[in-house]
């Protein structure tokens, strides 16, 4: 959460910072004691500059947001294997169970069969 915050400020600090410089320059620029030519060249040079800057800004942003994005995709897929490791791990204790009340249930089976044969054995003897 706070870099979500952090990436805020960043960019808050830094479209500041652009907007700040470029207008300082026209203003400068405007007050200098230059010809119209001039004055069109220097401004002509100050907006490539800040939009150099801005473009380098986008790069800057676009690589942490792939690097962001690395990150969120590594850390699901280390979920998604925990999971699967959870959930075989499960599968193995529900088959034991399964395996264990199996047992339970044909040994019920036999005694339950061999009380019968004990009663056939009873009333017709």
């Amino acid at each position: 959460m706070s870099d979500h915050h952090d990436n805020g400020s960043f960019g808050r600090v830094t479209s500041a910072f652009l907007v700040g410089g470029a207008l300082g320059a026209i203003m400068a620029l405007l007050y200098a004691p230059r010809s119209g030519e001039e004055t069109r060249e220097e401004l002509r040079k100050a907006y490539d500059r800040s939009r150099s800057k801005a473009e380098d800004l986008q790069e800057d942003v676009a690589d942490r947001i792939g690097r962001l994005v690395d990150v969120i995709q590594e850390k699901t897929n280390e979920l998604v294997a925990s999971g699967k490791a959870i959930a075989e791990e499960r599968r193995k204790d529900l088959q034991e169970a399964i395996a264990i009340a199996k047992k339970g249930l044909d040994e019920e089976r036999a005694l339950l069969r061999r009380m019968r044969e004990r009663g056939r054995a009873v009333s017709g003897a």
